[in-house]
């Protein structure tokens, strides 16, 4: 008999425009024939309120059950934000500071205990989706499954969750240098569960020194990525909605991905340098895109329309400075296309720097000389190419992190 998984997720399908919504949904489906999977999530489509817009129950997509829960509440923006300030904005530089010096402990016991984990705990409640019912489910039906996989750390399924039975559960963290993370709420959570698997060895670095974790059973995992199967009958310039060269990004078009950053960038090269290229944002928006003829906003596209559009373009632009691994990144270099990198995220950083296949931008000084090579058309980008393959196929592969995911499970299952 199968051994029987759950693996629980904020927000789930086939529409749902997320790295790590869209990570759980390719680790489930590779694990399918392997486990009886089944999907604990919410109602929600989208993470800004939470709204339920699919229906409650059991569902099944691509051969995997779906059970969704109702969010409670939706997320009030002004309170959410409100509290985010005082606990999160105010006091993450400060941290910094004193992690350097070696006085965070200090600094953390300065403040009352009881004081702190209200704010933090209202806070992870307003932040959401607000789940009592996913997580009595999990209480009331943990035994029947032999593993429970959290994926983000960050959210109130995961917080609650790991505590139902950490014995059996294992986190898929996708963690990065961000203000929230600093919140004494999560040092505990990366504490709790009975295994952790990371997407890289900068991630398990930076969790194991701010946490202190290192007793937890852990790997470094991934994903594996193998080159899209695409729709090549696909009229690319339709796609595109151009016939011009042009710069793709993949993603969430949101200020926090670095958009604006990058939308500003692409202007300025646009008003200096008189060539024909355009700048296609292929994702669900979340900011104001300014009206402007060389930009294309297409909004969430499925994965045929994706492909189709990684494989034509001359280089995927990614300006984040938060990523826990990018698969759009290693997706790009699977296709043979360069990629545009924040040398100030780490985890882009290491994928550039270690697979030779692409840029690294900190400013508009880096970046336009990024943007002229892969422009220009006697740029020799053969090398690039072959990099980023090989860089892919050595380190991303299915059967590895398969193996891995097996040893996590066997371990958690062991009781």
């Amino acid at each position: 008999m199968k051994k029987k998984i759950a693996f629980i997720v904020q927000r789930y399908g086939l529409e749902v425009n997320g790295g790590a919504e869209y990570h759980c949904r390719v680790v489930a489906e590779k694990l399918k024939d392997l486990y009886d999977i089944e999907i604990l999530t919410s109602c929600a489509k989208g993470y800004v309120t939470w709204e339920n817009e699919y229906p409650e129950g059991i569902t099944n997509i691509n051969g995997i059950a779906v059970h969704r829960f109702p969010v409670d509440r939706l997320r009030g923006q002004r309170e959410f934000r409100s509290l985010g300030r005082k606990i999160i904005t105010k006091r993450k530089p400060y941290q910094k500071l004193l992690r350097f010096f070696g006085l965070l402990d200090l600094y953390e016991k300065a403040i009352p205990e009881d004081v702190i984990k209200r704010d933090e705990m209202k806070w992870i409640d307003l932040q959401g989706p607000f789940l009592t019912k996913l997580i009595n489910y999990l209480k009331q039906n943990n035994t029947q499954y032999d593993a429970l996989i959290f994926f983000t750390y960050l959210y109130y399924p995961t917080i609650y969750g790991v505590k139902v039975a950490p014995e059996k559960s294992i986190l898929i963290p996708t963690a990065h240098d961000e203000p929230a993370i600093y919140m004494r709420i999560f040092k505990e959570l990366f504490n709790i569960p009975a295994a952790i698997l990371y997407n890289t060895i900068s991630e398990k670095k930076f969790v194991n020194r701010l946490t202190g974790n290192t007793g937890v059973y852990s790997d470094v995992v991934g994903v594996g990525i193998e080159k899209p199967k695409g729709n090549y009958e696909l009229n690319v310039e339709t796609l595109s909605k151009t016939g011009d060269n042009y710069l793709l990004y993949i993603g969430r078009v949101d200020i926090a991905k670095g958009c604006k950053m990058l939308i500003e960038y692409f202007l300025q090269y646009k008003a200096a340098i008189n060539k024909q290229v355009k700048l296609v944002l292929a994702g669900e928006v979340f900011i104001k895109i300014p009206g402007n003829d060389d930009i294309v906003s297409l909004g969430f596209v499925d994965e045929d329309v994706k492909i189709a559009l990684l494989a034509n373009a001359k280089a995927l632009v990614i300006p984040s400075l938060y990523e826990s691994l990018s698969l759009v990144t290693l997706e790009s270099m699977a296709y043979g296309i360069p990629v545009i990198a924040n040398e100030k995220c780490e985890v882009l950083k290491d994928h550039i720097e270690n697979s030779h296949s692409g840029f690294l931008f900190n400013s508009y000084e880096s970046f336009k000389p990024a943007l002229d090579a892969v422009l220009n058309p006697d740029f020799d980008i053969t090398a690039i190419i072959a990099n980023g393959k090989k860089y892919v196929a050595e380190n991303y592969t299915w059967d590895v992190t398969i193996q891995k995911y097996k040893d996590a499970i066997a371990y958690v299952s062991r009781h």
